[in-house]
């Protein structure tokens, strides 16, 4: 039971958890009634003594305090088996279900801001088995309130004044757990139920609380008349009698954690606060600045940016982490391709390893934009004065004689311009179709380098994209359209690039032909 305290419900107002978790007004009749159909229910059931699951009640009242009572199930005391013989099905049943019950009152109890109430039915105090269980939770009770229930029962049985007085008293339990909480408290709850019915003896709570309260006064004055109290244990004993004592007892402990708790929750109370106000205020400068206009604005000063600071990673740049975007010349390799692999190369690979730590250099090196850009170039020079030359077979050179315009003889020069220049395409294409990819990989990795530096630089100052900096910058959407312009112009310069090679290579050959013919002639 949740209790809270609402100064507006003069009455008291009871809310019933469902098994769907939903919380449903209720009234006490009827959380009553819920209540006894669960318990009629497991008395029925010829397995199970009791259900894991959970009743959670709800109450707003103006005179209940802050706080929470849970009312564990009761102990189980299951059959013992003969040693020799094996328990029938219902005595296993039992002991399982009186292991889980003591399981989930220990767990309940672990926690270690609740105060445990642990209601005992003895009169002697040296056995106790509800303590026993109760201190494998809080071994030296220092959370612990002991109460002794049905007092009205037991007080007959002490014949001697001195009995009843070592009962109250309850030393071996001051010697046993000397920090306790508090108590032992000793309690007489009148039988019968509130409500109509055959076993409602009490119509209203009212009937209830007075005859509890009754019970209570004929309990301590049975005690004064037996011991014929003196000032001194009265003021020990007495408060120790009766649940208005005990309820009186609970009360002060609560408050007492209240208060000291005081210092830890308003702390925490105001830095949420704080937190809530700003994330409110957040919220408001985002939503003034969610206009098609503010949008479009940073929209396109995120674009500019992003093409600065690809610029920038072009010129050289140590903005963001050559560790974790950077690429060695090896890792280069294996995601791009190498020129030595992809083209004839006259070197061996021993050869061109050496020929590459000397003249390309910053192999090693984790380098991005500019300068893996660079290192690149150096590369593919090396390897066009590597590459090896084509080799040119006899029937090559006798088609490639052919006939003249002019005359019936051959065209020595032409046939060696058109030899030359087709040799040199067929050697040279893979050179460059290896640069172009590996080209393209470099600019492609452009982009989320210019991503973090955008990011990074936006996050130290908004004044580049205004309040609606993180909708811009953290919209994945938007982020992977942009990322998707630029990898389409990238693949549409390079072909443009090939196309521009092609035509290039076509009026190279025919100003060469050209000129060889005009030689000849």
């Amino acid at each position: 039971m949740k209790m809270q305290y609402n100064p507006k419900c003069d009455k008291p107002v009871c809310y019933l958890q469902g098994d769907d978790g939903e919380e449903r007004p209720a009234t006490l009749g009827e959380i009553q009634r819920y209540i006894e159909s669960e318990n009629n229910r497991l008395e029925k059931d010829k397995v199970r003594c009791f259900d894991s699951r959970e009743i959670n009640i709800r109450m707003e009242y103006k005179e209940c305090p802050n706080m929470i009572l849970i009312d564990t199930p009761g102990l189980i005391s299951a059959p013992k088996t003969p040693k020799g013989s094996t328990a029938n099905p219902q005595a296993r049943s039992l002991q399982v279900s009186a292991r889980e019950a003591e399981k989930l009152v220990i767990d309940k109890m672990n926690c270690q801001d609740y105060i445990i109430l642990c209601v005992e039915d003895t009169s002697d105090w040296k056995h106790g088995a509800t303590r026993e269980i109760v201190q494998k939770a809080d071994p030296d009770l220092s959370r612990t309130v002991i109460v002794n229930t049905k007092l009205d029962t037991k007080i007959p049985q002490f014949g001697e004044p001195s009995d009843m007085e070592e009962f109250l008293k309850a030393p071996i339990i001051s010697r046993l757990a000397p920090h306790k909480l508090g108590g032992p408290f000793f309690t007489s709850v009148p039988s019968g139920r509130v409500g109509k019915g055959e076993d409602h003896v009490f119509r209203t709570d009212d009937e209830f609380v007075k005859e509890v309260k009754s019970k209570e006064k004929s309990d301590r004055l049975y005690c004064q008349k037996t011991l014929k109290a003196t000032p001194r244990l009265e003021r020990a004993l007495l408060p120790r009698i009766g649940c208005m004592r005990l309820k009186g007892f609970l009360e002060r402990r609560v408050h007492e954690f209240y208060k000291r708790n005081m210092s830890k929750i308003i702390p925490t109370l105001q830095a949420e606060q704080a937190l809530a106000e700003q994330r409110l205020e957040q919220c408001e400068r985002e939503l003034e600045a969610l206009s098609v206009d503010r949008l479009k604005q940073s929209a396109e000063a995120y674009c500019d940016n992003i093409c600065k600071a690809i610029g920038d990673a072009l010129h050289g740049s140590i903005s963001v982490s050559a560790g974790k975007f950077g690429e060695t010349l090896t890792e280069e390799h294996e995601k791009a391709g190498s020129f030595h692999d992809r083209c004839a190369m006259a070197v061996s690979e021993r050869r061109w390893e050496k020929l590459v730590d000397s003249d390309v250099g910053n192999n090693n090196h984790k380098l991005y934009g500019g300068s893996q850009y660079h290192r690149t170039l150096r590369e593919f020079c090396l390897a066009t004065r590597c590459l090896r030359l084509p080799i040119i077979s006899e029937d090559e050179v006798a088609n490639a004689a052919g006939v003249g315009d002019m005359h019936d003889g051959v065209n020595f020069l032409r046939a060696a311009c058109v030899i030359a220049v087709e040799k040199a395409k067929m050697s040279f294409d893979p050179m460059l179709e290896s640069l172009e990819t590996r080209l393209y990989h470099i600019m492609e990795n452009l982009f989320p380098i210019a991503e973090t530096m955008v990011r990074t630089k936006a996050e130290s100052s908004k004044a580049l994209y205004g309040d609606n900096c993180n909708e811009i910058i953290y919209n994945k959407d938007f982020v992977d359209l942009i990322k998707g312009i630029y990898l389409k112009f990238m693949k549409e310069c390079g072909e443009s690039c090939s196309r521009r090679y092609q035509d290039d290579l076509k009026a190279n050959t025919k100003y060469v032909t050209w000129n060889f013919n005009e030689g000849s002639r």
